[in-house]
């Protein structure tokens, strides 16, 4: 005789937030189930009035029995279920519509058991109800039609006490793989049910199934799961070091979802690997912008510490290189804003943004950063470079640009003296 036992770990889907209300109903799943086991007598009412009893009671208890459980393997099975498809597909819905769509298959498994019952089908006349079976099984659908091409992770166990075998391990399969073999294994106990007794709400299960396919087919999560499943393949690849696949999955990704900046920049950085400079340079612009205008400009500063990296050459424009050295100068990064500065005037050095920083350099290197040398250096630049103006005045009110013609500076190997005439 062959016993087989399988449980999911977790599936290949990341989560960018906290599944706050996955974790909330497992933690009243719990205290239910203790009231239950442990304390019935306490509360205004008897937790066994909560439990779902088709065509008796309260109407409501096909709410409520969702939420109780009989045994622990009855509460732990259905909480490591829980614990694997909850936080992923709570992450896509939102709290509050994954709240929603939870109770709806909950109380659709609890009805179509009632429906069973009434009909006397699979041995389940008269027979109560409770636990969260049907709802976990409509999130088995519906995360088999959001997250289609994902694997998930199987724990699983093969004791064969006769023939002496006893194997365990855990296997990545195909998603779509665990679900079939799992609703194969309900339809085959169902089946047998007059043969086994099993006290398995099957009704429940194939209900809150059902009712997890057509949410999922009707609120369009194929199409949304199309989209991620070509995102899941241009991050694989791109970890994989295939970068001009890569770019061509985040392309094919970006016609679907183009308002995605997390996937623009890493389109732009596969095009970066691939060398393919001008495209990866507009990319990087587009969400450097896109920062910008939604008030994040830490996160921008990082897109110009990156798409500059390895690069020589300035790749924004005047104004908004200027941006980069302000915002630089805000989170008291004085270095990383002289080169800024230093960046834009050598690249724009007629252009009234660059002038400006020309005297942005002079004025760090004598205040905060305190190098006089490469404060007289600067000071020699704007002599031969600066144009008469406004800030040539400033600087021979402030620092004497007059006298520093007759200095003897060091010279920077680094660096081009340009030549504009005195």
């Amino acid at each position: 005789m062959y016993f087989f036992y399988f449980y999911p770990l977790g599936l290949d889907r990341r989560r960018t937030r906290l599944p706050w209300v996955t974790y909330l109903l497992m933690a009243v799943m719990a205290v239910a189930f203790g009231w239950v086991r442990y304390f019935p007598q306490w509360g205004p009412v008897s937790p066994y009035d909560l439990v779902y009893y088709p065509g008796e009671g309260s109407p409501l208890t096909v709410v409520s029995a969702v939420f109780l459980h009989g045994g622990w393997m009855h509460l732990l099975g259905n909480l490591l279920y829980f614990h694997v498809f909850g936080p992923p597909l709570e992450d896509r819905l939102g709290h509050p519509r994954f709240l929603i769509y939870f109770l709806v298959m909950g109380v659709c498994g609890n009805l179509v058991h009632g429906a069973f019952a009434v009909l006397d089908l699979l041995g389940q006349g008269s027979t109560a109800v409770m636990g969260a079976s049907g709802a976990i099984a409509g999130l088995l659908s519906f995360a088999l039609v959001r997250f289609h091409d994902a694997k998930v992770e199987v724990a699983w166990w093969i004791l064969a006490p006769l023939g002496g075998h006893n194997r365990a391990g855990r296997t990545p399969v195909p998603l779509f793989a665990a679900v079939g073999f799992w609703l194969l294994l309900q339809v085959v106990q169902a089946l047998l049910v007059g043969e086994t007794g099993a006290n398995v709400s099957f009704g429940a299960h194939f209900g809150g199934f059902a009712m997890g396919l057509i949410l999922a087919v009707v609120m369009g999560e194929w199409r949304a799961g199309k989209s991620e499943a070509i995102a899941a393949r241009a991050a694989r690849y791109f970890r994989d070091g295939q970068y001009h696949a890569a770019a061509g999955e985040w392309s094919e990704y970006l016609t679907r979802q183009p308002d995605d900046l997390e996937a623009v920049l890493s389109l732009a950085r596969a095009q970066k690997l691939c060398r393919v400079e001008g495209e990866s340079l507009d990319n990087f612009r587009r969400v450097f912008h896109s920062l910008l205008d939604q008030g994040r400009a830490s996160e921008a500063l990082d897109v110009f510490d990156e798409a500059g990296r390895g690069r020589s050459g300035n790749w924004l424009a005047p104004g908004d290189l200027a941006k980069v050295a302000f915002y630089k100068e805000k989170k008291l990064d004085d270095e990383g804003a002289l080169k800024a500065y230093q960046l834009l005037y050598e690249t724009y050095p007629d252009h009234p943004q660059g002038q400006r920083a020309l005297v942005r350099v002079i004025v760090l290197y004598h205040g905060k950063v305190a190098d006089p040398v490469e404060a007289r250096r600067w000071l020699q630049r704007a002599w031969h470079g600066l144009p008469q103006g406004s800030w040539r005045d400033y600087l021979e009110q402030e620092f004497r640009l007059e006298a520093v013609r007759r200095e003897s500076v060091p010279p920077d190997p680094r660096e081009a003296l340009p030549r504009r005439g005195s």
